[in-house]
Formats: structure tokens, C-alpha cells, sequence
């Protein structure tokens, strides 16, 4: 097996030592007998880098958070080089879905005794993801947290809660306008939230996905418009699961538009926060992406063609 590893020099367990790093890696192939092709590089390098590395591997191993992967994904989407995830990153909420082991020695072993399986890829415009995108409270959290960083001279951590205060007690809402099959709304929300396939939100468990490979993007928004009704969404939400929550409403289907006073908007797309240009484009791409995963763990069977799901209260 040709494995090619890809690790962004820039993820926050890998800058202050990215030496212990490519040992650690090296060494946790070599106990399986694979000598991998290591390249440490900047995040802005990782799409050519992963490009470049599927033109003589099987596999291109990426260590890194999602918003790594989701570039990385872009450089492999649609063709037949495996990306095997390790998890090194601030978050691997990709890895949690595939079932990778949190440990490198325990993801190196999915590398090279795992199997093969495809799942679906989503766009935004130009951009892909792997996991999910969001309009409102939580691109507009981590614009102020940035900024607090670029202020203070603060970590990730410390700036989190002082910008989440912050957001929370302005409250913003946007009026928005979503289009897709059989769902049409004009609303004013605190959050719009498009998922790579669906999210399970209820008492059985919060923020996991039932599948990968459904071919469906799931859509959620919100129609509370104050700090308390969202709080009252919240606990619903937990407790009676969305279908039953009110001033919650979701949508599954294969393409949305969604739509906001003004050229830009901020988006985040697997974590990573940027101004994108309206209205913005989803659509799904069924089985667009290779990955390694554990043995054992079969995909469910197609999805049958339906109607597009919807649920929540009626349209205005």
C-alpha cells in the first residue's frame, strides 16, 4: 500500500513541535510496516499538496482539523485515492462520524486495515465541506473571537467565551429567503444550518449523524427571534427532538438556496468563517468522496428517491 501523509503545520498540536509530529506519525506506520511519504505544510497549501500527493498513493492520509479536510476533500472529490482522516486537529467531527479512532496509532491501523467506502461531499458555491455549514449566531461568534484574538493576543479558548457573551447579548437576527423543492420561506432567524446529510437532533443524541451517504443535504432554521425563545428551541430540541420543537423547521433534499439582504454574508463552512457572496448555493454530491474506515462498518442501503422531507411549523 502507497500511503502519502499530509499534516497542517499549522494546527495547534502540531506548530510548537512539528519535528515530534512527523516522528510520531513515522513511527506509527512503521509498527504496521508502511513507510509513508510525510510532508509538513501551511494551511494554505494543502489542496495542491494533497493534489499532488493522490497522483502516487492509494491513500493520502491528512492530519488536521475539518476545515483541513474539507480542502483536502476538494482535491480528491470524484476520483479513486482514498482520504484517510488523522484526527490531530482542534476538531475531528468528520473522524467521530467514520468511527476513527481518536489516537494516531489507532487511526494509522484504520489506514492500513481499514476499507474503503464512499459518502457524499456538499458544496456552497465554490467551496466544499464534509460536515456543515451555518449562517448567523456561529460564523458571527468566531469573527468576534478572531478579532478579540487579534486584540488581546488571546488563544482560541479565552477569546471563545468573552465573544460568545457578546454575540448572545446583541442577539442578532437576520431576515433571510430560502428556496428549495417544496420549501419556500421568508423569515427572520438567529440561524440557518445546512448539513452534509442529516443531523440527529433529539433525546437519542445531539449533533451526530445518522448517516454519510444518504445523498441529502439537511436544512435547519430557526424562528426564534430572542435569547429566551432560542433557549426554550434549545431544550426542545434536546428533549422532543425537532419534528416535535416549535420555532424549529428542517428540510432534506439535494439543493437550497439561501438568501440575505446585501452582497455578502458571513458563512462557516466545517468551522472555518469567511464573507460569501449571495444568495448562497447548496447542493449535495452523492458518493463524490473515497475515505478509509473501519472494518465492519457498512454503509446502509441507497436511499430511495422521495419527496423531499420536510417538518416544523407551516410557511409564512
Amino acid at each position: 500500500m502507497r500511503v502519502s501523509v499530509v499534516v497542517n503545520a499549522d494546527a495547534g498540536s502540531v506548530v510548537d513541535d512539528p519535528d515530534r509530529c512527523r516522528a510520531g506519525v513515522v513511527a506509527a506506520f512503521g509498527a504496521l510496516g508502511v513507510d509513508p511519504e510525510v510532508e509538513l505544510v501551511g494551511g494554505d497549501r494543502i489542496h495542491d499538496t494533497v493534489a499532488r500527493a493522490a497522483k502516487g498513493a492509494d491513500v493520502v492520509a491528512v492530519a488536521g482539523g475539518d476545515g483541513t479536510l474539507s480542502t483536502a476533500a476538494a482535491a480528491l472529490a470524484g476520483g479513486d485515492v482514498a482520504l484517510a482522516v488523522l484526527p490531530l486537529g482542534t476538531f475531528n467531527h468528520l473522524a467521530r462520524d467514520l468511527g476513527i479512532p481518536d489516537d494516531l496509532e489507532g487511526a494509522a491501523r484504520v489506514v492500513v486495515e481499514g476499507a474503503n467506502r464512499r459518502i457524499d461531499l456538499a458544496e456552497v458555491g465554490d467551496r466544499t465541506f464534509v460536515n456543515n455549514s451555518s449562517i448567523g449566531l456561529y460564523p458571527t461568534m468566531v469573527d468576534v473571537r478572531d478579532r478579540v484574538r487579534s486584540a488581546r493576543g488571546w488563544g482560541k479558548v479565552r477569546a471563545v467565551p468573552v465573544a460568545a457573551w457578546h454575540v448572545l447579548r446583541r442577539f442578532p437576527v437576520r431576515r433571510i429567503a430560502i428556496e428549495a423543492e417544496g420549501f419556500a420561506r421568508r423569515l427572520r432567524t438567529p440561524f440557518v444550518f445546512v448539513g452534509n446529510n442529516r443531523y440527529e437532533v433529539g433525546p437519542r443524541g445531539l449533533g451526530e449523524r445518522v448517516d454519510l451517504d444518504s445523498g441529502e443535504l439537511c436544512l435547519y432554521v430557526c424562528r426564534a427571534t430572542s435569547r429566551w425563545r432560542l433557549l426554550r428551541v434549545a431544550v426542545a430540541a434536546v428533549v422532543r427532538g425537532e419534528a416535535r420543537t416549535p420555532d424549529l423547521e428542517h428540510w432534506c433534499g439535494t439543493e437550497v438556496a439561501v438568501d440575505a439582504p446585501g452582497h455578502r454574508i458571513l458563512v462557516a463552512v466545517d468551522g472555518e468563517v469567511d464573507a460569501a457572496p449571495t444568495p448562497l448555493r447548496y447542493r449535495i454530491r452523492p458518493g463524490a468522496l473515497l475515505v478509509r474506515a473501519p472494518t465492519g462498518t457498512e454503509p446502509p442501503p441507497p436511499a430511495q428517491a422521495s419527496e423531499p422531507a420536510v417538518s416544523g411549523v407551516d410557511g409564512i
